[in-house]
């Protein structure tokens, strides 16, 4: 009688010959002998398999595999079976089981693959993200070449929040197919979230490169270079998405937010009145519409955007807190608080409606409530610099002026470039300084014109700017300017009206200055409220430009300051030569950047040797910089005695009005002193294009150049 194995031998040469039923019969004799034989029963499983009995072979493979548990190959073939019947996990786990007893088996890594991949994607469907993420690591552990499970990663990466993993992967997915443009926008759209722009924007530019009418690679750039200051770039890849797709009322969305942050109003209302045409039910445009109309000062216009926007959106948060927003800049108390009460009641994290009620509250004269509003927007952002602004203005309100001080500070070093900081600082100092400001005259009854943003929309030379062009109008049509509290009140002993009730605001855009300089005035028979920074074109305020200068003229302990200050410097020689270097808040963005010391430096090289008996004066915020001057011996602020508490920057300014020979920066400040110069023999600016300074007239040019 022959022995199991040499029964086990026939049955397989039976098997392999293709006698198939031979082979089954002496199979099954084996295993009525001793059941449950690991090799007969991973035999006839396979037999059975092969045959079409794949649900019969299943439990002979189990048995076999309890039989031998440490034989790879039961464990690959019982995986191969129940894939047959549809059963993934099982057989995922028999694959795994047959790599943990044998590592290098290609065969089972071949078929676990797909496999995992199967689960992950069920996993991924039904919503199971964690499962999903760790089995697609699976994969990729096994194929690392694995195109479509590293995609995938990615995305249920990113839905669990792993968004430096997600940043990975998708990068991944990307390297394995860099046309694949999709994940470069989600290697993409991970980095930013992740606060890492410039990364982002690096994974964005193949993709444009690839595929330049992809819209929503030229939205997401739109918005990446807004993120690092970038505005006309920002503009540049809104407007290509738009051409992209231009019935794409999402990317108009987007270009109008773009071009708003770049301060471009006028196109971000053609980029919102172009999305309306398309879809005049879009909510989001609605409101992006009411914004760019409130960037120009259209605000009756803008009220009834924001309007339409919350009927078609109800009790929608971002409508509500937009138009509330807008109330209260419009002077609308009530109607802000009632609207901003509704946004925070649906929305208590919008930090910056908290700001908005709360300046509400304080116009109301409710300063504690105003207190507890700030408290609520810091402690939501903190360091938000609106809302250190309201904080310290309801300090100031209640006394408690160095508290109020200190947090003007914050303001200013958190958004150095807001006016409002800048200005509640520098009145509370010269006030202890040099005073209380001349009384505010009372109005005389003729037509109005107003400034009601003075002293907010901007800093110093900026404020001269708005302030010199529409005294200047006002006096052209017999009309009188009103202003809020300011610096130039101090400085200057101006004492203009303060502001009466609201004016029909209107951007300077829109006004018509050089028509205004000719004194052909605007309608209206109440006048306006003008809004804007006047940095364009200086020339048709030439002809007037000995009343613009004799505006600014200093007085009282501010006048003796100065006289002091400038005998000081022309002591030190006969011909005064000033720069200008601004550092601090600029060097941010593209629209103010900083010219290199070098071009300043050649310009001094050629100009030094010509002069008579010369003295450099060095007008900056980085005192550090005169090392590079040290040759010329410049002389700083400091020199010529204490700053002026408020308006410490003032000595600069007064210096550069009064230099024989001035070199700007790209700045306001520098420029409206070279306006203000009544002996000035040369001008000098940096122009980016040509890398160096160059002559130019401050009463015939743009304030700023590009």
């Amino acid at each position: 009688m022959a022995t199991v194995s040499e029964a086990l031998s026939i049955a397989l040469d039976h098997h392999i010959a293709g006698r198939v039923a031979e082979a089954e019969t002496l199979y099954g004799r084996i295993l009525e002998a001793v059941p449950g034989h690991p090799d007969a029963s991973h035999l006839m499983g396979l037999l059975l398999a092969q045959t079409g009995r794949v649900a019969a072979a299943l439990s002979h493979l189990d048995a076999a595999v309890a039989g031998d548990p440490a034989s790879p190959t039961h464990h690959l073939n019982r995986g191969k079976v129940q894939d047959a019947l549809g059963r993934t996990v099982d057989a995922a786990a028999s694959w795994l089981a047959t790599l943990r007893l044998q590592p290098d088996h290609g065969e089972a890594a071949e078929r676990l693959a797909p496999a995992l991949r199967l689960l992950a994607e069920t996993a991924f469907d039904s919503g199971a993200l964690a499962s999903a993420a760790a089995l697609y690591e699976r994969v990729l552990a096994l194929d690392p070449q694995n195109l479509s499970a590293a995609f995938d990663a990615a995305m249920a990466a990113k839905g669990l929040g792993r968004l430096q993993e997600a940043a990975r992967l998708a990068g991944l997915a990307a390297r394995l197919d860099p046309a694949l443009v999709r994940a470069r926008m989600a290697e993409a759209e991970a980095r930013q979230a992740l606060g890492q722009t410039e990364r982002a924007i690096a994974a964005l530019r193949p993709a444009v490169a690839l595929d330049p009418a992809q819209g929503g690679c030229w939205a997401s750039l739109c918005l990446l270079r807004n993120e690092l200051g970038q505005r006309g770039a920002a503009v540049t890849a809104g407007r290509r998405a738009a051409l992209a797709a231009p019935a794409d009322t999402g990317l108009l969305v987007r270009l109008a937010a773009a071009q708003q942050i770049a301060e471009k109003p006028r196109p971000a209302l053609a980029a919102a009145r172009r999305g309306l045409s398309l879809d005049p039910a879009s909510a989001e445009l609605q409101l992006a519409l009411g914004a760019a109309l409130d960037a120009v000062h259209a605000l009756e216009a803008a009220g009834r955007a924001l309007e339409r926007a919350g009927r078609l959106r109800p009790g929608d948060a971002a409508a509500l807190a937009e138009h509330g927003r807008l109330c209260e800049r419009a002077g609308l108390v009530e109607r802000a608080a009632a609207l901003l009460q509704r946004a925070l009641a649906a929305r208590p994290d919008d930090g910056d409606s908290w700001v908005a009620l709360g300046r509400a509250a304080l116009r109301r004269g409710d300063a504690a409530w105003a207190g507890r509003c700030a408290c609520w927007a810091l402690r939501l952002v903190p360091g938000l610099p609106t809302g250190l602004l309201l904080a310290g203005a309801v300090r100031e309100t209640q006394g408690a002026d160095r508290e109020a001080l200190a947090l003007y500070d914050r303001a200013i070093a958190a958004a150095p470039g807001l006016g409002t900081g800048f200005s509640r600082r520098a009145m509370l100092l010269l006030r202890r300084a040099v005073g209380d400001a001349p009384p505010p005259r009372r109005a005389s009854g003729k037509r109005r014109l107003s400034v009601s943003t003075l002293g907010h929309a901007g800093r110093f030379g900026n404020q001269l700017l708005q302030y010199g062009y529409l005294r200047v109008c006002a006096e052209r049509n017999g009309m009188e300017l009103e202003t809020p509290e300011w610096i130039g009140r101090h400085l200057y002993g101006l004492d203009d009206p303060l502001p009466g009730p609201p004016l029909p605001s209107l951007h300077e855009e829109d006004c018509g200055v050089p028509a205004l300089l000719d004194g052909r005035a605007l309608a209206g028979a109440d006048g306006h409220d003008v809004v804007g920074y006047f940095c364009g074109d200086t020339a048709p305020l030439a002809p007037h430009r000995a009343r613009f200068r004799a505006l600014f003229t200093p007085v009282g302990a501010v006048a003796e300051r100065a006289a002091v200050a400038l005998n000081g410097l022309r002591a030190r020689g006969r011909t005064l030569v000033a720069i200008h270097l601004r550092r601090g808040d600029f060097g941010r963005n593209d629209r103010f950047w900083i010219a290199p010391e070098g071009w300043y430096l050649d310009w001094l090289a050629d100009l030094w040797a010509t002069l008579d008996r010369p003295v450099l004066y060095l007008a900056t915020d980085a005192p550090e910089l005169a090392d590079r001057f040290a040759r010329y011996h410049p002389v700083l602020a400091g020199d010529l005695g204490a700053p002026l508490p408020g308006a410490e920057f003032f000595t600069d300014h007064w210096i550069l009005s009064r230099a024989d020979h001035v070199a700007v920066s790209n700045s306001s400040f520098s420029v409206t002193a070279a306006m203000l110069n009544p002996a000035l023999r040369a001008a000098l600016r940096p122009d980016r294009e040509r890398a160096r300074l160059v002559p130019f007239d401050p009463w015939n040019g743009p304030v700023l150049l590009p």
